[in-house]
């Protein structure tokens, strides 16, 4: 297994946590997509109630 050890600038380090930001966002939105939508649910049952047009 190789290790490396990084020594980045302040703005790598920067660029780094907004990268970090971004991917902990992205993950969190899935987790809660993937529990809102699970199979033999209708999701649009819980947003807002159906007009039925006559």
């Amino acid at each position: 297994m190789s290790r490396f050890r990084l020594y980045p600038t302040p703005v790598q380090a920067q660029q780094m946590l907004l990268h970090c930001a971004h991917a902990r966002y992205v993950w969190n939105l899935a987790v809660e997509q993937h529990a809102h939508w699970r199979p033999g649910t209708n999701p649009a049952n819980d947003t807002a109630p159906v007009t039925v047009l006559p």
